[in-house]
């Protein structure tokens, strides 16, 4: 574009404060808003992402089925978690769950927890942070470790850390002093807490395991002994997707009953689960920025009409139709230009709001969906434009002023 070009667009918009204004702040806030939904989306990914990999990529999860018939004769021995460490070659911790009421004396209302009795190599196997106390250790007894979620509940806006907390299950009361406290993975659902990223799971029970428990010392002495299932780490650098197969067909006809799948799988799963939402949800800035193109493709072709004797002018004085047609899309570009620099610090304004009141994980904004906000804004601003200034250049001049006289 040259320099001539450019200073007449830079010309007519200075002229035209009005029409200027109305174009720049409808492009800047469909921009503002495109952005702002790209980089919550992108931020849920995110987020999702670094959430999931805490609960172990190399782990393998065997558990039974979730009917009552599975979990009340269940197939799962604890002679089994010897073949599965063989098979492996890594680490395994058998559980035995039971659901349960627990209160503590700081507590209004009881919490609906599972209680996980299981072995000391269960906080070694589940990589999660460790944010009070400790993992309980090999012959303690009488003792418990929370989720993040439970000491909330039990604990309101104190450490849970030593506290006692009591527990009926079975109908049967029981006493636990707490040692540590499990961070939640889900960062994500520190602001909403019915949203449960995790629905991708296997099954309802093994998410309330995982993130609603309190982990107690369980009593493994009998091969014969019933479990409900076993988590088993495979070593550093092994593919835990081939040693769930295996584990699978060792399992037999006992598969049937119980499920064995690898966290790493999983994740992928999830990933890949909200890959799928965030295409979908795409729309919406798609459907803004559509919006935004009507209405300035009708401003832009009432304002070039009302530009015919203008034209017609400097096509009398030599201007052709390129300079012409070049004249009015440089200034919707540049008008697209300085929009699209514009919505990026309401962009950044929004994000920092949303994130501050409404949701618990950072907005990402990624180079690549700034430069298609910035791009689609541009496009957006030419498109609109160039159909009213190829007919407008096309236009005969002489006829233009003798009606316009």
């Amino acid at each position: 574009m040259s320099h001539a070009v450019m200073s007449f667009a830079v010309r007519g918009l200075v002229r035209r404060p009005l029409q200027t204004a109305l174009v720049f702040f409808a492009l800047s806030v469909a921009l503002a808003a495109t952005m702002t939904i790209m980089a919550v989306l992108s931020g849920i990914r995110e987020q999702m992402r670094r959430d999931l990999e805490q609960v172990g990529t190399d782990v393998i999860n065997v558990h039974v089925s979730p009917s009552l018939r599975e979990v009340m004769a269940s197939p799962l021995r604890f002679s089994d978690c010897d073949w599965m460490r063989e098979l492996t070659g890594g680490r395994v911790a058998p559980f035995f769950a039971t659901m349960g009421v627990a209160r503590s004396a700081g507590s209004a209302d009881p919490a609906q927890v599972l209680l996980l009795a299981t072995t000391e190599d269960w906080g070694r196997i589940v990589p999660l942070e460790i944010i009070e106390g400790r993992f309980f250790d090999a012959g303690e007894r009488g003792v418990g470790v929370l989720d993040e979620w439970v000491a909330k509940k039990l604990f309101p806006g104190t450490p849970a850390l030593g506290g006692i907390v009591r527990v009926r299950r079975f109908g049967l009361p029981e006493t636990i002093r707490v040692v540590g406290v499990m961070k939640d993975p889900f960062e994500i659902r520190k602001k909403f807490d019915e949203l449960d990223v995790t629905g991708a799971a296997r099954s309802r029970i093994l998410r309330m395991m995982e993130f609603k428990s309190i982990y107690v010392p369980g009593s493994f002495t009998r091969p014969d002994q019933v479990i409900h299932g076993a988590v088993v780490q495979v070593p550093a650098g092994r593919d835990p997707v081939v040693f769930a197969e295996r584990i699978r067909a060792r399992m037999g006809e006992r598969a049937r009953s119980v499920w064995v799948w690898a966290r790493k799988k999983w994740i992928g799963d999830v990933l890949q689960a909200a890959d799928l939402s965030t295409l979908i949800a795409n729309v919406v800035w798609v459907v803004v920025l559509v919006v935004t193109g009507v209405m300035i493709a009708t401003v832009s072709l009432v304002a070039i009409r009302e530009r015919y004797r203008e034209i017609a002018i400097r096509r009398v004085e030599g201007a052709r139709r390129p300079q012409i047609i070049g004249q009015l899309l440089g200034e919707n570009l540049l008008l697209s230009a300085a929009a699209g620099a514009a919505a990026l610090g309401l962009a950044r304004g929004a994000a920092w709001l949303l994130q501050a009141r409404y949701i618990s994980w950072p907005p990402a904004f990624l180079a690549g969906d700034l430069l298609l906000s910035l791009g689609l804004g541009i496009a957006l601003g030419g498109l609109a434009t160039l159909l009213p200034a190829l007919r407008a250049a096309s236009l005969d001049p002489v006829r233009v002023l003798r009606e316009a006289a």
